[in-house]
């Protein structure tokens, strides 16, 4: 879901007071002022993942107008964005592993070339499916992971962690 003004932490708070999961990407920032401090803020802002089924979105829409659906166009029609669940479980993996050597970018920054889709077979990412290339501004090639039309989370992984997954 897509909240208005920042207001993802304060929306993520009020869905774990009601119970309902919710999600928010995080990264860490080094903040500036009287000292450093090290602080972790939302990496995309106005980004909320909701669990729910579609009669409690509706009900939680009605009484929080920040709520809006995020929409993408396919098959040339505008259609929200509903992520299944193992996807969302790889993404939540990634992104939580450490804020330190995770990247959060938004869906248009990561450009996926036709390629093998990969998984990870060993180590901390262990079952992880997502595509293994390199990304701009990283020696090493990284595991993407996307949820499409909203964002992509990075992380790097060794090479003989992953194993192509065959489609057929």
């Amino acid at each position: 879901m897509r909240v208005t003004y920042r207001r993802e932490m304060k929306v993520k708070a009020e869905m774990d007071a009601l119970g309902v999961p919710a999600f928010v990407p995080m990264r860490r920032i080094m903040q500036r002022g009287h000292r450093l401090k090290n602080t972790l803020e939302p990496a995309i802002h106005n980004l909320v993942f909701i669990h729910a089924t579609e009669e409690k979105v509706q009900e939680l829409k009605k009484s929080r107008p920040e709520l809006q659906y995020m929409m993408r166009k396919m098959n040339g029609k505008m259609e929200k964005i509903i992520v299944p669940p193992k996807q969302m479980d790889d993404f939540m993996k990634v992104c939580t592993a450490s804020p330190d050597f995770v990247e959060i970018t938004s869906a248009e920054q990561i450009q996926l070339k036709p390629g093998q889709e990969v998984m990870v077979v060993s180590g901390p990412f262990q079952g992880i499916r997502g595509h293994f290339q390199r990304v701009e501004g990283h020696r090493a090639r990284r595991l993407i992971v996307t949820i499409p039309g909203a964002c992509a989370a990075t992380v790097e992984v060794n090479a003989e962690d992953v194993t192509l997954i065959h489609n057929s």
